[in-house]
């Protein structure tokens, strides 16, 4: 029996170190995919421009490896600030001024949509592909982090780092620093809000971001070449998947390239 006990005890240190001191491909780098949620892709907000950039996300995930990987999700209660819902006689496409929690003589311009990834329903599910390959990576392969954001009914959060008001902070900052993150490669939904959020902040943060920019969509090509115009001017850089991957290359594309 002690000896047993001694093997399983092995094994949980192992996995435990495995985390932290293993050789990971992209060293200090953390995989960003930001509300791939079905509400977004093909639920009450389903938008037929997202489709597209599923499969670059299986892509970093199949033939990359990471230090971290979080994925956000919008968690909204039901009486959320954000559904035209919660405001009588207000309509989906509306805004409405809305006061700082924190600061009554402050006000933001609140947009308003059909409600949308509320806990415990389809729509606030990861997308079935991604999900299945972060599961396969959870554990001591992975360290990944699942930020629920915007889960106070009063204020919106577009950023994984915290809400639109800096009323609240997420624990995203403080476990890319336990892994030594310093630069964060972002995909995801959709480029001019969330996406938008999470990159500023990681400005803001002091992290080198870098924009998968066919890794991200939003509702229209106009709306997204806007975005990447403002987050450029952040200096994010924005790369297309090739780029990037040619500038960081794993072991078996590199064999395969030298090959050639």
């Amino acid at each position: 029996m002690w000896t047993i006990s001694v093997i399983s005890l092995l094994a949980l240190v192992q996995a435990g170190c495995a985390v932290p001191f293993s050789n990971k491909l992209h060293k200090n780098t953390a995989l960003a995919i930001i509300d791939v949620q079905n509400d977004f892709i093909n639920g009450s907000l389903g938008n037929p421009r997202a489709p597209s950039i599923l499969p670059k996300i299986y892509q970093l995930l199949d033939d990359h490896e990471w230090p971290f990987i979080f994925a956000s999700q919008d968690w909204h209660p039901p009486d959320h600030v954000s559904f035209a819902s919660s405001h009588p006689g207000e309509k989906s496409g509306d805004s409405v001024n809305e006061t700082f929690i924190d600061t009554p003589t402050k006000v933001e311009t609140q947009g308003l949509y059909a409600a949308h990834c509320i806990p415990e329903t389809w729509g606030a599910e990861i997308e079935l592909g991604v999900r299945t390959r972060l599961h396969g990576l959870e554990g001591y392969r992975t360290p990944v982090n699942y930020i629920k954001k915007a889960q106070d009914h009063r204020v919106d959060s577009y950023s994984a780092f915290a809400d639109n008001q800096y009323h609240r902070f997420t624990t995203l900052h403080a476990e890319l620093g336990l892994h030594s993150i310093e630069t964060l490669v972002v995909t995801g939904l959709i480029t001019d809000a969330c996406v938008r959020g999470t990159s500023i902040d990681g400005i803001k943060l002091g992290y080198e971001v870098i924009l998968i920019q066919d890794a991200t969509e939003t509702t229209s090509a106009d709306a997204k070449a806007s975005a990447i115009r403002e987050l450029e001017g952040w200096g994010i850089e924005v790369m297309n998947l090739t780029d990037w991957e040619s500038a960081n290359p794993t072991p078996a594309r590199s064999r395969r390239r030298r090959e050639l």
